[in-house]
């Protein structure tokens, strides 16, 4: 297996064997959550156009309905025929698009994954997914996850290490930040922790007037540049 940061925020590539899985494909220069007037985020750069094994299937995987995961232009770009699997609420936003062919909720995907979280109203975004492929066990846990969730030992965690505060009416802390991050890797024991949704954008609308980042780093956990790849055997 190989992991392979796509971008400098959070969009990755896992290669196997058998399959490639594409997570959270955002490659433009910005995107926007609702209305720019609530919360559009620009970068310097774009990112692809990225050429994908043909040899394997490949899928893609959506873990937030929010469009710096679930980004429109990015996904429409892949052929229709891609399958992708979302969680619940992103699946219904893609779903209305009519572009896919196949479209799959987490419990339906073709290999194992698994949702650790539920969705709820004092829990829209720290969720944590498990991928289980070629007797490795993989959590991706973007805006972070609470150690107090029952979490399973894991062999390598991607997580955030920026903490992203909010008002509690604009969704309160949406990336839990280093402390948590440290935490996390306490009970899970991952033997590698890859570092995800840490790119310092500009922020504009009513979002970026209250946001509040604050990026965090550890020597001990591991930030790839896009385009840097890591394979298993490399470090597990």
């Amino acid at each position: 297996m190989q992991i392979t940061k796509l971008t400098d925020d959070s969009s990755w590539l896992i290669e196997t064997a058998d399959f490639s899985l594409v997570i959270d494909p955002w490659f433009t220069a910005q995107q926007v959550d609702g209305h720019p007037w609530f919360s559009l985020q620009k970068r310097s750069e774009t990112y692809g156009p990225f050429e994908f094994q043909k040899d394997k299937p490949l899928f893609i995987f959506v873990s937030h309905p929010f469009s710096d995961h679930c980004h429109k232009e990015s996904l429409l770009s892949f052929p229709t025929e891609t399958v992708v699997i979302a969680e619940d609420r992103a699946l219904k936003k893609i779903r209305a698009w009519n572009y896919f062919a196949a479209l799959k909720s987490i419990a339906k995907a073709p290999f194992l994954l698994e949702q650790l979280t539920k969705v709820s109203l004092l829990n829209q975004t720290h969720h944590a997914f498990i991928l289980h492929v070629e007797g490795k066990t993989l959590m991706y846990a973007p805006h972070g996850v609470k150690s107090s969730q029952d979490l399973p030992m894991v062999d390598v965690l991607i997580t955030t290490t920026t903490t992203y505060k909010l008002p509690f009416f604009l969704g309160g802390t949406v990336n839990l930040g280093l402390k948590q991050a440290k935490a996390v890797l306490a009970k899970t024991g991952a033997k590698l922790v890859l570092t995800t949704h840490d790119q310092q954008k500009e922020s504009r609308g009513l979002v970026g007037l209250f946001a509040r980042p604050v990026y965090e780093y550890e020597d001990s956990f591991k930030s790839l540049n896009p385009g840097d790849s890591l394979a298993f055997t490399e470090f597990i």
